[in-house]
C-alpha cells in the first residue's frame, strides 16, 4: 500500500521525501529543481502523482499511462517496449481523475496545457531531472467517454544523455555496423533514412549516425536540425523548432527554415520526418547543395520506404542519386539471463515459421522469459525479465547498379528482387538470428516485426 503523507508546506515535502523515497532537495537531483519549484504542490495525491513518475524513471519507463476507470487510475509504465501494469502501487481513486490530469498539467511549462481544456485533446511539456540526467517530459491528453471530464494522460519521458548516444550502442549486429560506419565515414553528401513505426528508436539512431560522423571527422561541423518537434536536445546542434500557425506571418515552415540553414554556413542537415511531397522536396534540395541530410520516414521495413519516395510525385532521378543509405530498425527486448528459461516452439509459432526455420530452431538455444513469480523475484531485470532493448535493423546502401535498376522498377515484389539479388538480408532473418542464440524471445520478434510472405 503507498504511503498517503498528511502535511503541506515545501519543507515539509521535503522532509518527507527525504524520509521515504531518498531526495534530498540540497543535491541536483532534486525533484523540485529548476522549474518545479516555481510550480510546487504539496497535497499528497500530487505528491503520490510524482512518485509514479519518480518510479517510472527509476526502472527506465519510456511512457506513463494514466487512465481512469470506475475503480480508480490504471497506471501503466512501458519498459523495454512492453506494458507493465503498477495500479497497484498508488493510491489513485475514481473521483481523483480530474485532480490527477490538473496536476499533471500544471507542470506544463510550454504554455500549451490548458486545465479548462477537458472535451478536448490537450499537450505540453516540461523539464524534469532524474540524478544527474535532465529529463523532457511530453504530456498529451485525451478525453475519455461520452460525458464527463474523464480524460488518459500520457507522459513519453525523454532522458537528455549529454554527449549523444553512441552508434555503437544502438544494437547493431557487427557486419552491420561495419557496412553502416563504412558508408557514413565515405559519404561526404547525401541523403540517410531511417525507418519504422513509432517508437523504433529512429531519431535516437539519426542522432547516433551524426555523432558518428563528427567524431570521425575529428573536427567541428555545423549541425543544422530542423524538427517538429526536436525530440532529443544537443546543445552543440543548432536547433530549430518548426512553427505552424493559423496567420502565415507567424508561421516558420520547414522549407522557410531551410532557406535560413543554407545561409547560416552547415555542414550536416538533421530534417525530422519525410511525410509527404513537401518535406521530400526540402530534403533532397539540401542534400543537393552537396550537404548530409539525416530524416526519417514512417514505413514498416526499406522495401515500402523505397516504394513510398517513390510514390511521393518527386524527381525519381533526383531522389535515387542522392540516397546513400536506408535503415529500417524495431526495438526488441533483450531477455534477462538470470530468470529466462529454455523455450520449446508452440504450435502458434510453427504456424508461422517455414520448414527451413523450424529445423534451425529447434537445435538452437531459445529462451523466454521466466514464470511471473521467477522473473518478479529477479534483482538483475528489477521484474520485467528483460535487461534493455537492442535494435532488429535492415538496411540498404545505394550504389550505381541498384539506382539504375530501380529507377524503372515500382512493385513490391520487383524492388524486394532487385534487393536479395544485392545482398539484402531482412529484419525478419536477423532477429532469427538472434533468437538461434537466445538474446531475444521468437514471441516478441512476431510481435514486434512480423513475418511477410
Amino acid at each position: 500500500m503507498p504511503c498517503v503523507l498528511d502535511y503541506d508546506g515545501g519543507d515539509k515535502v521535503r522532509s518527507a521525501l527525504k524520509k521515504y523515497y531518498g531526495y534530498d532537495g540540497t543535491r541536483q537531483g532534486d525533484i523540485f529543481a529548476g522549474v518545479q519549484e516555481r510550480n510546487l504542490d504539496s497535497s499528497p495525491l500530487a505528491m503520490e502523482v510524482e512518485r509514479s513518475i519518480r518510479d517510472a524513471m527509476e526502472l527506465g519507463a519510456s511512457d506513463i499511462h494514466y487512465l481512469p476507470y470506475s475503480g480508480g487510475i490504471y497506471v501503466h509504465f512501458r519498459i523495454n517496449g512492453h506494458l507493465m501494469d503498477y495500479t497497484s502501487r498508488y493510491d489513485f481513486q475514481a473521483t481523483d481523475s480530474l485532480q490527477v490530469t490538473n496536476i499533471i498539467k500544471g507542470k506544463d511549462t510550454s504554455g500549451n496545457a490548458d486545465a479548462s481544456k477537458v472535451n478536448l485533446p490537450n499537450r505540453g511539456s516540461y523539464m524534469d531531472r532524474y540524478g544527474d540526467t535532465p529529463v523532457d517530459v511530453r504530456m498529451a491528453t485525451v478525453p475519455i467517454g461520452t460525458e464527463g471530464s474523464n480524460q488518459k494522460v500520457n507522459l513519453r519521458l525523454l532522458p537528455q544523455k549529454q554527449g549523444g548516444v553512441k552508434l555503437d550502442s544502438i544494437g547493431y549486429m557487427p557486419q552491420d555496423l561495419r557496412m553502416i560506419k563504412n558508408t557514413l565515414f565515405k559519404s561526404a553528401t547525401g541523403l540517410f533514412i531511417n525507418s519504422g513505426p513509432t517508437g523504433a528508436g529512429k531519431t535516437t539512431s539519426l542522432y547516433a549516425q551524426i555523432n558518428y560522423v563528427l567524431e570521425s571527422a575529428g573536427e567541428l561541423l555545423h549541425v543544422m536540425c530542423i524538427e517538429n518537434p526536436i525530440e532529443i536536445k544537443d546543445e552543440r546542434f543548432t536547433q530549430v523548432q518548426v512553427r505552424e500557425a493559423e496567420q502565415e506571418n507567424l508561421q516558420m515552415l520547414a522549407k522557410d527554415i531551410l532557406k535560413v540553414g543554407l545561409r547560416s554556413d552547415p555542414d550536416i542537415f538533421l530534417y525530422g520526418e519525410i511525410r509527404d511531397k513537401g518535406d521530400a522536396v526540402v530534403a533532397i534540395e539540401a542534400s543537393t547543395t552537396g550537404h548530409r541530410v539525416f530524416t526519417t520516414v514512417h514505413a514498416s521495413n526499406c522495401i515500402k520506404t523505397i516504394t513510398r519516395l517513390l510514390d511521393l510525385e518527386v524527381s525519381k532521378m533526383s531522389l535515387l542519386s542522392e540516397l546513400r543509405m536506408i535503415i529500417s530498425q524495431r526495438l526488441v527486448g533483450l531477455l534477462c539471463p538470470y530468470c529466462s528459461r529454455p523455450h520449446t516452439l508452440t504450435e502458434e509459432e510453427l504456424k508461422v515459421l517455414s520448414e527451413e526455420e523450424i529445423n534451425k530452431l529447434e537445435n538452437a538455444n531459445l529462451k523466454a522469459r521466466g514464470s511471473r513469480e521467477e522473473v518478479e523475484k529477479c534483482p538483475h531485470c528489477r521484474g520485467t525479465g528483460l535487461i534493455g532493448r537492442t535494435a532488429v535493423a535492415e538496411y540498404v546502401i545505394f550504389d550505381m547498379e541498384l539506382r539504375d535498376a530501380l529507377l524503372n522498377q515500382r512493385s513490391f515484389q520487383e524492388v524486394a528482387t532487385l534487393l536479395q539479388q544485392h545482398g539484402f538480408m531482412s529484419m525478419w532473418d536477423k532477429g532469427l538470428y538472434m533468437v538461434q542464440r537466445g538474446w531475444i524471445e521468437l514471441k516478441e520478434l512476431i510481435q514486434a516485426v512480423g513475418k511477410e510472405t
